[in-house]
């Protein structure tokens, strides 16, 4: 029983089938439920009609047979083998492979930008921690004794 179908209390499409070929299940609901009838009444016009159509006749699986054998007496050509749909994810891998690449170019590129802006603060705060000016240090020089 799917979930419609326990949702719902009315039969499954396969236990309507079972119903029809005498396996399915003897609870009495199609007594109850008009909704299954009706399915199952369409189910049973459907095989009545399946069942009045023509037979596959020997003649038509022979035919059908000799199609097979010609197709496979076909030479196969290099070029069948060539399929659009191999190209296009060959293509579709290369073009990942490049966009990638190219994303990863410009982290680097940002990467070695932030690196540089973190020794510019880094040297920046350094120069605040220094209580004396670097303009001061060579005068300071002339006085050492």
């Amino acid at each position: 029983m799917n979930i419609v179908s326990a949702q719902s209390a009315h039969w499954t499409d396969e236990q309507l089938i079972d119903h029809i070929y005498g396996i399915g299940p003897t609870d009495g609901h199609l007594n109850q439920c008009a909704q299954c009838t009706s399915r199952l009444s369409v189910m049973e016009t459907r095989r009545q009609q399946v069942s009045l159509e023509e037979p596959v006749t020997d003649h038509f699986l022979a035919a059908q047979r000799r199609t097979i054998y010609a197709r496979l007496s076909e030479p196969h050509h290099w070029w069948h083998s060539l399929q659009f749909r191999h190209w296009a994810s060959a293509a579709a891998m290369f073009a990942v492979l490049v966009g990638s690449a190219a994303m990863y170019q410009n982290h680097r590129h940002e990467v070695a930008e932030s690196r540089a802006d973190a020794q510019l603060a880094q040297d920046v705060s350094q120069m605040s921690l220094d209580s004396e000016p670097q303009a001061v240090a060579p005068l300071k020089g002339l006085f050492i004794e």
